[in-house]
């Protein structure tokens, strides 16, 4: 049977569709197992590093404490992403919605992220509206998705600059902007920034991850989106909206 080259695109995109979503009950259940073996290993290296003496012979053993736990805290980091991936692939997003301020959720995403920032010397400025915007939403979900993109931003931001989360709203919906200064992204970026299997291809890791695909599939899940906005020299805005009522269906 012949078909036109869109017909031909469109069967190969949902024939990837369908094998994502054949590997997500393996992609949970790994993540689901690793957890366990992770906590322990999380607890006995926290429980050694307490009842070790900080003094000039024990300080190697401290420094290698010090950094398994912070690989712990990495590898917890990808073990949920990698679980929020399966859950926004498979669209089995479950969301927990009640009434949050807009303001104080960039707070608390802002906070999240400051130390990482202070590493660079980075500064998160915050614009939150006035009046306050109150949403319907699941504030984790917004908070994680905020996360992701602010630490892209940050991780992309030259040093000593500024990265801004703005937020307002119009109409019934509210939007979070995030814009850092660095050197922009190439157009083979921009284009597939948020496909994760493109994403998952590339061989140079020093761009941004999952964390956007991920932010997307929350605020979908929400009923809004993510875009990222045209290119303004070396400026990098991510426009996050949602609508301030919640989403329309379940």
């Amino acid at each position: 049977m012949r078909t036109n080259g869109s017909g031909h695109i469109e069967g190969q995109r949902a024939k990837r569709s369908r094998a994502t979503r054949k590997r997500d009950p393996l992609l949970a259940a790994i993540c689901h197992d690793l957890r366990a073996p992770l906590a322990a290993v999380t607890m006995g290296a926290n429980f050694v590093l307490q009842t070790t003496e900080r003094d000039d012979a024990n300080a190697r053993s401290v420094k290698i404490l010090e950094a398994m736990l912070r690989s712990c805290t990495q590898m917890e980091r990808l073990i949920r992403s990698f679980g929020d991936l399966s859950e926004i692939e498979s669209e089995t997003v479950t969301l927990r919605l009640g009434l949050h301020d807009a303001g104080e959720t960039g707070e608390l995403a802002g906070a999240a992220i400051a130390v990482a920032a202070r590493a660079r010397s980075v500064v998160i400025e915050l614009q939150k509206p006035d009046p306050p915007v109150v949403l319907t939403c699941d504030r984790e979900r917004i908070l994680c998705a905020l996360g992701h993109v602010l630490d892209n931003a940050v991780k992309a931001a030259p040093e000593g600059s500024t990265v801004t989360l703005s937020i307002t709203a119009a109409d019934d919906e509210a939007f979070f902007a995030v814009t850092d200064r660095g050197a922009g992204l190439s157009s083979e970026l921009r284009k597939n920034i948020f496909d994760r299997q493109w994403l998952g291809r590339r061989t140079d890791r020093s761009g941004p991850g999952y964390g956007l695909a991920i932010a997307r599939g929350f605020f979908e899940a929400h009923g809004g989106r993510v875009a990222l906005a045209p290119r303004a020299g070396s400026d990098t805005t991510f426009t996050l909206s949602v609508p301030k009522s919640g989403p329309t269906s379940a």
